[in-house]
């Protein structure tokens, strides 16, 4: 760490300073978030770096544990120090530290009891589709190459059928742990711009791989495989095995999470 990121550590009567993060990062070189003992990991990189400037070791919470190769453009996250550090030196320690795809752009005191996770109130993802026919190499990490022909307009009336609360075991993939099923959706709204297609989606709380297994049931519509009016009883019927494929996971990004405060 050079002179530009050196840190001044206030030794506080505190006994714990807590800290809200706000960062971004790709996820294509990473086995998701969560920390793993034979994996590279965004949670465990950033673990490691903030262990480094606060010479101590330092756990995070994180508002979604992300898969392998998804992407997050502003994810919040929150952890404990024994010690307190200015937030912009934090940030300027932390990213002198990390890989290049994994920048931290925030830092914040927080209260004790914050919880990046639990106190989420909503969270809005974005999903990208890259209609090109031979695939536009500056979306390959980011966004599903599908170069066959989308309906749009049956997509973004199909989008619609999700709004309001539901139970979406229809779109939980194997290996979920959630307990309830029923998720509220606030935003569901298809949009393209040229030749990328992106889904957005805002909803209280998501199920395992439930946006992508919505957008693959969306592409599903698009390519007239399902109708757009098949929606409501697809919900209702609770059966996967009766909704779309599982869009792959690097067209996904989380855009944000909202907190009351």
């Amino acid at each position: 760490m050079d002179n530009k990121t050196e840190l001044n550590y206030n030794d506080s009567p505190l006994t714990k300073q807590a800290y809200k993060l706000r960062l971004m990062y790709e996820g294509t070189h990473y086995s998701g978030w969560q920390r793993q003992d034979n994996a590279v990991t965004v949670q465990g990189e950033l673990e490691k770096a903030l262990s480094v400037i606060f010479r101590e070791p330092i756990s995070v919470t994180g508002v979604s544990r992300t898969d392998a190769g998804v992407h997050a453009a502003d994810y919040t996250a929150n952890f404990h120090a024994s010690v307190s550090l200015e937030p912009r030196k934090i940030c300027r320690g932390v990213n002198a530290l990390l890989p290049q795809d994994i920048r931290v752009f925030e830092a914040s005191p927080c209260d004790m009891d914050f919880s990046s996770r639990f106190d989420a109130m909503r969270k809005t993802y974005l999903y990208h589709i890259d209609c090109s026919l031979h695939g536009n190499v500056f979306y390959r990490h980011i966004a599903w190459h599908h170069p066959m022909p989308l309906d749009i307009e049956s997509m973004q009336k199909a989008a619609g059928h999700f709004l309001g609360e539901h139970d979406f075991s229809a779109f939980m993939a194997q290996g979920g742990s959630a307990k309830t099923f029923t998720r509220h959706i606030m935003e569901s709204d298809i949009s393209c711009e040229g030749d990328l297609v992106t889904y957005r989606i805002t909803g209280n709380g998501f199920l395992y791989n439930m946006v992508r297994i919505i957008t693959g049931t969306l592409v599903w519509v698009g390519r007239g495989k399902l109708s757009a009016d098949d929606m409501p009883a697809l919900i209702a019927a609770r059966d996967r095995t009766r909704v779309g494929m599982t869009a792959p996971a690097h067209g996904l990004m989380l855009l944000r999470a909202e907190y009351e405060n």
